[in-house]
C-alpha cells in the first residue's frame, strides 16, 4: 500500500510538469516575445545591481560600527560574488514562470509577503518587508498607465483574468522572482536590506522602459493596438480628481470608489478583507482618520495614558457614517505597525509621563502620513519622524514638577502637538514648519543652559587644574628640600618665588611643557648650588651662577615679587655664596698646609731621601687636594622629578573613599566608555529621582560633573563613586538614540522574538 501510495505520487507530480510545459508551449506567440524579452532585459539590469551593490558593502563593512557587523558584512560580500550568476539565473527562470499564470485566491495564505498579522511574519524580516511593499507600491504608482495597458493585452491573450497582482511581468512580479532568486542566500540582514534598496534604484525605478518596449511588442503582434489612444481620449473626457499636497508633488490617491455599498450582515462597519466588501481606497482611509483626528480631545492631561485602537476608531467612524469597508492588506498593516511604535513611546521611561501623554496625540497624524506616504518607515530624514525625534530629545531631561503646565518646554511641546493635530490634512510640509520652529526654540533654550554648565564646568576645571598643580609643585618642592639643611635665604627663595614660578608654568603649559623643564631645573640648580662640595665644585658653580641669577631674575618678574624683597633675597643668595667661595677658599688653604707640615715631618724623619722622594711627595699634596672636604649631598636628577610628578598625578586621580572595584569589574569599565552629554536617572533615597546630564569629566581631580537640563549641577562622583553608583541602579543611563528608530528596532525585535517561538 505504501508503495503504491509513492506511485501515485510521482505520477502526480510528472503529470504536473507536463501540463506546465505544455501551457508554456501554449503560449501565445506575443506573449512568448513579450517574456523572452522582459527576461534578457531585467536579467542585464540585474547583474548591474550586483556590481553596484559589490562596492557599497564593501564600503559600509569599512564603516561598520561592531566586528560582528563588518564580519556578516565581509561575508555577505563574498557569498555575493560567488553566487551572482547563479541568482541572476534563478531570477531570469523565475520571471519565466510567472507567465504561467494562475487565478489567484483571494485567500492571503497564498501571498508570501503578507504581514496583515506582523508577529505571524516570517521567511523575510519586517524591513525586508517594508523595503519591498514600498518599492512595489512606488512602481505600482508611477507606471500604472503602462501596467493597465498590458493588463488589458494578456486579458485579450490569456484565458486568466490578469490584474495587478498577477501580472506576470507586474511590480509584484518581478519583485518576487528576485526576492525567491536571493532566499538561498544567508545574508546579514543590512546586506539584505541594500541588496534590496540597488534593486529598486537599478531595476524597479526604471521599469518604464521596460514596459514601453513589452507594450509595443504587442502592438507589432497586432495585440490592441489603439489602446494607447483611446486610454488618452478617454482620460480628456474624464475630470481632473482633486488632490492635495504630498511630499514631493506626489498626487494623493484616486478616491472614486464608494465604500457606502451594501453592508454586511449585521449592520455598517469594518469587515474583514475578502467578506465581499472592496477594502477603502487610501484616499477614504485618510479622510476617515482626518474625521477621528479632528475629534481627539485637546489634552490628556490628568487622564492614563492610553493607546488609540484604531481598528475601534474606524468601526464606530463607519457606523456613524453608516459605510462598510474593509482594510487592505497594507493599509492594516501599516496600521498595527503605527500601533506598537507608539505602544514603545508611551513605555519609554526616557520621557516623563506629561510628555509621553502629548506625544501620544500624534499616533493619528503619523498614521496618515504613513498610510500616504510609503517612505515613512524607510526614509530617516522624513519631517514628520525629525519633528518626533527632536520633540523627544529636547524632553529626555525634562522632569514634571509642581505646576509644570507653565514649564516653557512642556508648553512649547503642547502647541507644537496642538498645531499638528488642527493643521496636519496630507500636507506634510507642517512637519517641516514646526519643527525649524521648535529648534529656534530648543537653541534659545540650550544657550541659556549652556552659559551656566559653561560656569560650572570652568569652575570646576579652574579648581582642578588648581589643586592638581599645587600637587605637582609640592611633590617636586618636597623632592629637592626634605631633609636637606638649605639656607633660610635659599628655602626662602623656593617656597616665595620658585612654588609660585611652577605653579604659573604648570597652569598655563603644563607638565609637558619645555617651560616647566627648566623651571624645575632652575630650582634643583639653586639647591645643589648650595650643597655642591667645595673646593671640587668650584669651578662648576662658577660657571652656573651668572645664568642661574638671570633665570631667578625672571622668576621675580613673573611672580611680580616687589622690589625691596628682591633686592633683600638676591644680596642673601651672594652672601651665601660668597660665603661658599670662603669656605672653598679656607679647605684648600688648610689642605695646603696639611700637606706642607706632612712633607715636612717625613724630611725630617728620612732626610736621607733623595730628590725623587721629595718630588713624589709633592705630587702627593696635588692628589691630597682633589679628596672632598664636605659630604657629598645626593639631589634626585630631572628623571626621578618627573616621576614624583607622575606619581603626584596619580594620587590625585585616585583619591577617593570608595570602596575600591577590580579593574575588570564592568561598572568600572563603564566609567571609561560613558559620553559626554549623556543622560541618565539619578536615585537619592527612596523617593528622589531626576534626570541628569555628563557635563564634564575633570581628569586631574578625578571628578564627574552631573547638570540638569537648565545647566545647574546637581551631582558630582569620583570614577570610583560612580562605579558604585552604576552598580547599585542609583545612576542608570537613559538610551539617547532617536526615539522613532528607537521604537522601530524595538518593534522588529519583537517580530524576531515571535518568529522564533513559533517556528
Amino acid at each position: 500500500m505504501k508503495d503504491s501510495n509513492n506511485v501515485v505520487s510521482m505520477q502526480g507530480v510528472y503529470k504536473e510538469q507536463q501540463r506546465e510545459a505544455k501551457r508554456t508551449l501554449s503560449l501565445p506567440a506575443s506573449v512568448t516575445a513579450v517574456r523572452d524579452k522582459a527576461q534578457a532585459l531585467l536579467a542585464e539590469q540585474a547583474k548591474l545591481v550586483f556590481a553596484k551593490v559589490d562596492d557599497s558593502l564593501f564600503a559600509m563593512a569599512e564603516k561598520a560600527h561592531g566586528q560582528e557587523e563588518q564580519d556578516g558584512l565581509f561575508q555577505a560580500l563574498r557569498l555575493l560574488r560567488v553566487e551572482r550568476r547563479k541568482v541572476v539565473e534563478r531570477f531570469s527562470v523565475n520571471l519565466g514562470s510567472a507567465f504561467l499564470v494562475r487565478e489567484s485566491s483571494t485567500d492571503e495564505k497564498d501571498d508570501p509577503y503578507s504581514a496583515d498579522n506582523l508577529s505571524l511574519v516570517h521567511n523575510d524580516d519586517l524591513e525586508q518587508l517594508v523595503a519591498v511593499d514600498t518599492m512595489v507600491a512606488n512602481a505600482k504608482r508611477d507606471f500604472s498607465e503602462p501596467l493597465t495597458e498590458i493588463s488589458l493585452r494578456l486579458n485579450t491573450l490569456l484565458s486568466v483574468r490578469i490584474y495587478d497582482k498577477n501580472n506576470p511581468i507586474g511590480p509584484d512580479a518581478i519583485c518576487d522572482a528576485f526576492i525567491e532568486a536571493c532566499r538561498p542566500l544567508d545574508l546579514h540582514i543590512r546586506a539584505r536590506l541594500t541588496l534590496l534598496k540597488k534593486f529598486e534604484q537599478l531595476v524597479m525605478v526604471n521599469l518604464g522602459k521596460l514596459y514601453e518596449q513589452c507594450n509595443d511588442l504587442f502592438v507589432d503582434h497586432g495585440v490592441l493596438p489603439s489602446l494607447k489612444q483611446q486610454r488618452r481620449a478617454a482620460r480628456q473626457q474624464r475630470p481632473a480628481p482633486r488632490t492635495q499636497g504630498m511630499q514631493g508633488g506626489q498626487q494623493a490617491p484616486d478616491s472614486s470608489y464608494s465604500n457606502s455599498g451594501s453592508a454586511p450582515v449585521g449592520g455598517h462597519g469594518l469587515v474583514p478583507l475578502g467578506a465581499g466588501v472592496a477594502p477603502m481606497p487610501p484616499q477614504d482611509l485618510l479622510t476617515h482618520l482626518g474625521a477621528l483626528q479632528s475629534h481627539l480631545p485637546e489634552s490628556y492631561e490628568g487622564e492614563e495614558i492610553q493607546l488609540l485602537n484604531v481598528g475601534n476608531l474606524l468601526q464606530q467612524r463607519l457606523m456613524e457614517v453608516r459605510q462598510s469597508a474593509s482594510l487592505a492588506k497594507m493599509d492594516s498593516d501599516i496600521i498595527k505597525l503605527v500601533e506598537m511604535l507608539f505602544s514603545f513611546i508611551l513605555e519609554d521611561r526616557n520621557l516623563a509621563e506629561p510628555i509621553k501623554s502629548q506625544l501620544g496625540r500624534l499616533q493619528l497624524p503619523l498614521l496618515k502620513v504613513a498610510i500616504a506616504d510609503k517612505s515613512f518607515f524607510s526614509k530617516g530624514g522624513h519631517p514628520a519622524r525629525k519633528l518626533l525625534n527632536e520633540l523627544a530629545d529636547a524632553a529626555t531631561g525634562w522632569q514634571a514638577k509642581d505646576n509644570y503646565q507653565s514649564d516653557p518646554l512642556f508648553k512649547k511641546i503642547s502647541e507644537v502637538v496642538a498645531r499638528v493635530l488642527a493643521e496636519f490634512d496630507q500636507d506634510i510640509n507642517i512637519f517641516s514648519t514646526l519643527l525649524e520652529s521648535f529648534r529656534e526654540f530648543i537653541l534659545r533654550e540650550r544657550k541659556r543652559a549652556e552659559k551656566l554648565e559653561r560656569r560650572i564646568v570652568d569652575e570646576a576645571d579652574g579648581k582642578a587644574k588648581t589643586q592638581a598643580a599645587r600637587a605637582r609643585v609640592s611633590a617636586v618642592m618636597d623632592a629637592l628640600m626634605a631633609e636637606r639643611d638649605l639656607p633660610p635665604v635659599v628655602s626662602e627663595w623656593l617656597e616665595k618665588v620658585w612654588s609660585n614660578m611652577l605653579f604659573l608654568t604648570c597652569i598655563k603649559e603644563g607638565t609637558d611643557s619645555e617651560s616647566w623643564n627648566r623651571d624645575v631645573r632652575t630650582a634643583r640648580d639653586l639647591v645643589w648650588s648650595v650643597h655642591a662640595p667645595m673646593p671640587d665644585s668650584r669651578k662648576q658653580l662658577l660657571g652656573l651662577l651668572p645664568a642661574l641669577q638671570e633665570r631667578l631674575k625672571a622668576g621675580v618678574e613673573a611672580v611680580s615679587l616687589n622690589t625691596f624683597d628682591a633686592r633683600r633675597m638676591f644680596t642673601g643668595l651672594k652672601e651665601v655664596y660668597r660665603e661658599r667661595f670662603a669656605l672653598a677658599q679656607r679647605i684648600a688653604e688648610e689642605r695646603s698646609r696639611k700637606a706642607r707640615d706632612e712633607v715636612r715631618d717625613e724630611v725630617n724623619e728620612e732626610r736621607s731621601n733623595d730628590a725623587e722622594v721629595v718630588q713624589a711627595e709633592a705630587a702627593q699634596i696635588e692628589v691630597t687636594e682633589v679628596q672632598p672636604a664636605e659630604p657629598v649631598v645626593e639631589l634626585p636628577q630631572m628623571e626621578e622629578l618627573e616621576q614624583v610628578v607622575a606619581k603626584a598625578e596619580v594620587a590625585v586621580e585616585s583619591a577617593s573613599e570608595a570602596e575600591a572595584l577590580s579593574q575588570s569589574d564592568s561598572h568600572w569599565q563603564q566609567t571609561f566608555r560613558l559620553a559626554q552629554g549623556s543622560w541618565f536617572e539619578l536615585k537619592r533615597g527612596d523617593e528622589e529621582q531626576f534626570r541628569c546630564r555628563l557635563a564634564a569629566v575633570i581628569k586631574d581631580i578625578d571628578q564627574f560633573i552631573f547638570v540638569n537640563r537648565n545647566g545647574a549641577k546637581v551631582a558630582e562622583f569620583t570614577r570610583m563613586e560612580l562605579a558604585h553608583a552604576l552598580r547599585n541602579a542609583q545612576l542608570m543611563p537613559l538610551d539617547d538614540g532617536m526615539l522613532f528608530e528607537r521604537a522601530l528596532q524595538s518593534v522588529i525585535g519583537t517580530v524576531r522574538k515571535s518568529r522564533g517561538e513559533m517556528s
